[in-house]
């Protein structure tokens, strides 16, 4: 069985929350890419052979991120891997962007996401056989990157024997004129320059960094974007928010509530596009803020109880 749920529905956290307590067997709940252009995230793969080969043991749900302004305040995956895993942020961050596999809502495993369809149902096949006899275990000899052994290198030219600087010839007939190159340094180096001024390699040559990305994939964190810009100066989050340090939690909440809800899309929905770009990187800076300064809060909180009782 598989749902999509997105992030543009308002109830989309409770939705997920009850799909996970209400799921008997095994279930897989991820995050998925989607787009106008798509097909729907079920029929995407490696969600397509899943539900053809073990529709009957696995249930999914897909959680679909649109990439709009009404599911950029929402993070159901993010609350979900902190109600899952309270004590640790690691394993809260790893179900959240990964494979998340749970049975009778508990979790039991998380596959890491590697980039295509085929090598990540590879692993999700894996870890579901470990989970259940049901699934037959995927074939090891295509376990995505695994490589024949390779031949061991040459031995490096041996060094010249006298020890001093050796220096290239270039023979003249029978005598040879110390300095000057031979043909083949030559060639060589002519090869070298040509394959730098094109930007190719030599057919010999492996690119081991070579990937196919899937255009409907999902990729690991990481890759959605280009390399991101020189970090600017990290900002105190109490100032972002306009809060002192001594600020009791449930008036920081209010006052966090007020300050985001500036930024709503439907207050700038009027303005020109640059000022929607700027209102989306205020909220996430006043989102990342208020996970700082609730979490620095709760924990003072709770200290304070356990030091009055």
């Amino acid at each position: 069985m598989q749902s999509v749920l997105f992030f543009s529905d308002r109830q989309v956290r409770e939705a997920l929350f009850a799909r996970v307590d209400g799921t008997r067997g095994l279930l897989l709940v991820t995050g998925v890419r989607h787009g106008p252009a798509m097909r729907t995230p079920e029929a995407r793969e490696p969600f397509a052979t899943l539900e053809r080969l073990h529709g009957d043991v696995l249930s999914q749900v897909l959680v679909a991120d649109e990439g709009t302004t009404e599911g950029m305040w929402r993070d159901p995956l993010g609350d979900l891997g902190d109600r899952l895993y309270p004590a640790s942020r690691d394993d809260a961050y790893a179900a959240s962007t990964g494979y998340l596999l749970l049975e009778d809502g508990r979790p039991r495993a998380v596959v890491r996401k590697h980039g295509t369809p085929a090598e990540d149902l590879w692993f999700l096949q894996e870890a579901l056989s470990r989970l259940t006899p049901r699934v037959p275990a995927p074939d090891p000899e295509k376990r995505p990157g695994h490589r024949k052994p390779e031949p061991p290198p040459r031995s490096p030219r041996r060094p010249a024997s006298s020890g001093a600087r050796e220096e290239e010839f270039a023979w003249d007939g029978d005598a040879r004129r110390p300095g000057a190159r031979s043909t083949g340094a030559r060639d060589a180096d002519t090869r070298d320059a040509d394959a730098r001024s094109t930007g190719t390699r030599d057919t010999g040559a492996r690119n081991t960094g070579a990937r196919a990305w899937d255009g409907e994939a999902t990729p690991p964190r990481g890759t959605r974007v280009p390399p991101p810009r020189p970090p600017a100066a990290v900002k105190d989050a109490w100032t972002v928010l306009g809060l002192s340090r001594d600020t009791p939690l449930d008036e920081a909440r209010k006052a966090f509530r007020a300050l985001i809800t500036q930024y709503h899309p439907d207050k700038v929905a009027h303005l020109a596009p640059e000022f929607h770009e700027l209102a989306e990187r205020r909220t996430r800076e006043i989102l990342d803020a208020w996970d700082t300064v609730e979490r620095a809060l709760s924990g003072k909180t709770e200290d304070e109880d356990e030091g009055g009782s």
